[in-house]
């Protein structure tokens, strides 16, 4: 019988034994971290009690060492979560509070951090604490105040090679006889193919103006010009004003704006030139810190000086979604889809006119490859079909059009504020209509200094 119960208690006294040594051992780790952050070492308190967080995640000293290492190491996103461990256990730890404002100070999340310093200054803190709330909320007002208006503008440069200028038919000819039943015609002007080695330069600011804590306007300009090396003419300018208004409500943005561009190209009469106006409105929601979906909608008139029948008023809506993935390379994936129709402002001669339906959708994805640089590419399709018979063809009554993009790059930052992006596009359009089919690759580098 006492054999018996000796050989019951010996596995709960070994494990008790066990119990007592790994406590004792993790008694021993806390207290070398708080060493460690005595002697100015909040990196190496943090790296020590990050191994022994997913074990002892709840236990409330634990909790709170590890959220101090983690903010003294500028690590302000960690130490929210240990914090809000604690505040779920004890909500009326002020210290934690007061370390809590701290992180969110860090983060730049200047509305949480007030919240906080309020709900501190509600326990009668002592004098130290209430220096330090006091001290908090000035530096809040001083970096809100300085918020209130931000200016940021970059300038670049590119440079590249473009095999088809004018995105057109390679065999001019044989298309316009399958197009028109129009022998012998050749190409000239924007007909023409042409490819050569591209420069150009550009250049833009925004100015941000926070109204209130909710409302924000915002103003931007950008200007662009693109010289094609081996046809002057074909060179291009294009100006681009923008003017919005931001609501914010909690996970949601509500944005409206108004744009202006004014596109012209050095080349023959008739010209590629034109104007547009539009309007747009998005609704944004941050649905976790990983996701972020929109709806937005448009409606933009465009004029040709030189062509009116290509005059056109568009109206268009979509839905897009961010997704940034867990890992060490940060992967991130964005997705678009955009519907919508070309309403022709004049017919053509045969009573027609260039009215188009379309529906266009777009994947963006990045991938880092160390803190200075990372891969993207994009791809892109497109249909549109016409809404008006014989608009294009005298053979094909109604037109539709497939276009394809895909976009490589990598965008490296040597330095900061710049960035060098190399990148090559390749483009192809397949129709049913002869001569609005082509193909089209454009390699450029680009080198950018941000201005802050």
């Amino acid at each position: 019988m006492i054999s018996c119960m000796k050989r019951r208690l010996l596995p709960v006294l070994i494990a008790s034994v066990l119990a007592g040594g790994s406590a004792w051992a993790a008694d021993a780790q806390m207290e070398k971290a708080r060493v460690m952050l005595r002697d100015g070492k909040p990196a190496d308190a943090y790296a020590l009690l990050e191994k022994q967080e997913f074990e002892r995640a709840g236990d409330v000293e634990f909790d709170t060492l590890i959220g101090i290492a983690a903010l003294d190491a500028g690590k302000a996103d960690k130490a929210t979560l240990a914090f809000e461990r604690v505040l779920a256990v004890d909500p009326n730890s002020a210290g934690v509070r007061l370390d809590m404002a701290r992180a969110y100070f860090a983060l730049g999340d200047y509305p949480r951090a007030k919240q906080e310093l309020d709900l501190v200054a509600q326990f009668s803190p002592p004098p130290a604490a209430r220096l330090m709330i006091e001290k908090y909320r000035r530096a809040i007002e001083e970096r809100e105040q300085a918020r209130r208006t931000v200016v940021t503008g970059y300038v670049e440069g590119f440079g590249g090679y473009d095999t088809n200028i004018t995105s057109v038919v390679g065999d001019f000819t044989n298309a316009v006889l399958a197009t028109y039943n129009l022998p012998g015609f050749l190409p000239t002007g924007n007909a023409v193919k042409r490819s050569s080695g591209i420069l150009g330069a550009a250049g833009g600011i925004d100015v941000t103006h926070q109204a209130t804590e909710a409302v924000s306007l915002s103003a931007g300009a950008d200007l662009r010009h693109r010289e094609v090396l081996r046809a002057h003419n074909y060179a291009s300018e294009q100006i681009d004003l923008r003017a919005g208004i931001g609501y914010t409500q909690g996970a949601n943005l509500y944005r409206g704006g108004l744009t202006l561009q004014d596109y012209q190209q050095r080349t023959d009469v008739p010209s590629a030139d034109r104007r547009s106006i539009g309007l747009n409105a998005e609704w944004r929601r941050t649905f976790s810190p990983s996701d972020q979906g929109s709806l937005f909608g448009l409606v933009t008139q465009q004029r040709y000086p030189d062509i009116a029948v290509n005059d056109v008023n568009t109206i268009a809506a979509g839905v897009a979604w961010l997704h940034q993935f867990d890992g060490a390379r940060k992967p991130l994936l964005y997705a678009t889809l955009l519907g919508g129709r070309d309403n022709a402002q004049n017919p053509l001669p045969n009573g027609s006119s260039y009215d188009k339906r379309f529906l266009n959708s777009r994947v963006y994805g990045q991938v880092a490859m160390n803190d200075s640089a990372e891969l993207f590419a994009s791809i892109g399709l497109l249909y549109r079909g016409d809404r008006s018979p014989f608009a294009r063809s005298a053979n094909v009554s109604y037109g539709s059009d497939h276009t394809r993009d895909l976009t490589l790059g990598w965008n490296w930052r040597p330095a900061p504020n710049w960035t060098v992006r190399p990148q090559v596009t390749y483009t192809e359009n397949r129709s049913n209509i002869a001569l609005s089919e082509y193909r089209r690759t454009e390699t450029l580098v680009t080198v950018r200094y941000d201005l802050h």
